[in-house]
């Protein structure tokens, strides 16, 4: 009677040993998918830096050479009229077609810039929440397990409209697991490849219902929003930050 009563309890204690290591693990793999999402953030953001410089590099040979150009070649007076004519010309015809803002960073004189090809990823930066992510263009499982993600339905940075990005609050990063703690008049920063920053202060949050996609459209405003899960650990709801544009550089509007 003694043995089977002893392999019994000791069934029972390794039993316990296995639910309490289980649990343990459990209780950890969000953390190593925070943890390792996190890592490969920061590797994404320094990818993203160094492409930028190449870039700035590449820009600033270009526009080297130009000036060695026009110094050695020099341009008649008749020639820098007609420029300056062909410039007024374009500038007005794109004026007629309500084209909110044009560029003037990196020597750029076309106006065929604005699709989500030229703008994602970009670098989204909160200093009062010590927040720096690189976003992705989509909002898909897969995109939004990398960081947070533009919905493609919605503006571009800087266009009128309600410019809409998700990430996650407390898995994959959670990248927004702060953003409950911004306050009216805090600064949200959009940078792309490129250089140009998009600069939003902060107007409100509110939190809404899932089935509430009403709020992504905005009415004759250029705006951000912020959207993630509320409250944490449950999707019941979503907490909305709403952030209106003050300032593009090294863009100018038009209004």
């Amino acid at each position: 009677m003694i043995a089977p009563r002893y392999k019994k309890t000791k069934i029972i204690k390794i039993s316990v040993i296995v639910l309490v290591i289980c649990g343990i693990l459990i209780s950890i793999y969000p953390l190593y998918k925070n943890y390792k999402v996190a890592r490969e953030n920061y590797r994404a953001l320094s990818s993203w830096e160094e492409q930028k410089k190449i870039l700035q590099e590449d820009y600033y040979a270009i526009e080297a050479t130009e000036k060695l150009d026009e110094e050695i070649g020099g341009s008649n007076e008749s020639d820098v009229n007609s420029e300056l004519v062909e410039e007024s010309n374009v500038l007005s015809e794109n004026l007629i077609k309500e084209i909110e803002y044009r560029t003037v960073g990196y020597g750029r004189k076309d106006y065929d810039y604005f699709n989500a090809d030229n703008f994602f990823p970009l670098k989204i930066s909160i200093p009062g929440i010590d927040l720096e992510w690189i976003v992705n263009e989509g909002t898909d499982t897969g995109t939004l397990k990398k960081g947070p993600g533009h919905i493609v339905e919605t503006s571009l940075p800087g266009n009128m409209g309600r410019c809409t990005i998700s990430g996650h609050r407390t898995t994959y990063g959670s990248p927004f697991n702060r953003v409950e703690e911004l306050q009216k008049g805090d600064l949200i920063y959009l940078e792309t490849i490129r250089n140009d920053i998009f600069i939003y202060v902060v107007k409100e949050q509110i939190i809404v219902n899932p089935e509430d996609v009403y709020i992504i459209r905005g009415a004759g405003k250029r705006e951000l929003l912020l959207t993630t899960c509320h409250p944490k650990y449950s999707e019941a709801k979503r907490l909305i930050i709403i952030a209106e544009l003050i300032n593009i550089y090294p863009f100018w509007l038009i209004f």
